[in-house]
C-alpha cells in the first residue's frame, strides 16, 4: 500500500494543484497586494500640496516610516485600512518626530497627535485614536499646527500625482 506522500509525489498534477491552492489561501489570509501600495499621490492640506506614499497592505502599514530618512516638509505617508476602527501607532525604529492624523471614512480629522517623538527604548508608547479611523496620515512634525488642521477638519482624498493642480482657497 503506497504512503500518502508517495501517492502525492507520483501525481505531479495533483501536487501542483494542492500547492497552488495552499498558496492562494496563504495569499488571501495575508492580504492581497494592492496596486496602489507604495505609490505616490497628492493631497492638498491647508492650500498646500503634499506628496504622500500610500501604505495599503498589512506589511507596508506595519513597516510605515521605520528605517527611513526624515520626511520633507511637503511629504507624508497615508495608511489606508479596509474599515473604520480604533487605531494606535507607535514610533519604533522611526528616527524623527511626526504628526499623526487619524481620519474617519469621510476624510474628517478625528484625532491628532503632534510632534510625536521617536521611540528611544522599549517598550515604545502608543498614540491611539479616541475615535474610529479608516485613514492615518503621517506628516513632518509641526505641520498640523502650522496648517491649523483641527478635529473636524475635512481633508480632500489623495489624487494621482499628475492630476490637474487644485486652486488654493481664496
Amino acid at each position: 500500500m503506497p504512503t500518502p506522500l508517495r501517492t502525492l509525489t507520483s501525481r505531479p498534477f495533483t501536487t501542483t494543484l494542492l500547492l497552488g491552492a495552499l498558496l492562494l489561501v496563504a495569499w488571501l489570509a495575508w492580504g492581497s497586494p494592492s496596486s496602489d501600495d507604495g505609490t505616490q499621490r497628492v493631497m492638498w492640506l491647508g492650500g498646500e500640496r503634499f506628496q504622500v506614499e500610500l501604505a495599503t497592505t498589512p506589511t507596508s502599514r506595519r513597516r510605515g516610516l521605520m528605517h527611513r530618512p526624515p520626511l520633507a516638509d511637503n511629504q507624508g505617508m497615508l495608511f489606508i485600512y479596509p474599515d473604520e476602527a480604533p487605531r494606535s501607532f507607535w514610533m519604533k525604529n522611526v528616527s524623527f518626530a511626526i504628526d499623526i492624523l487619524y481620519l474617519d471614512a469621510d476624510w474628517r480629522l478625528v484625532q491628532r497627535h503632534e510632534s510625536v517623538p521617536p521611540c528611544r527604548r522599549d517598550p515604545c508608547p502608543g498614540y491611539p485614536s479616541d475615535a474610529a479611523a479608516r485613514y492615518v496620515l503621517e506628516l513632518s512634525a509641526g505641520t498640523a499646527s502650522r496648517l491649523s488642521l483641527e478635529r473636524g477638519t475635512q481633508i480632500d482624498p489623495p489624487v494621482p500625482v499628475d492630476a490637474p493642480k487644485k486652486k488654493a482657497p481664496d
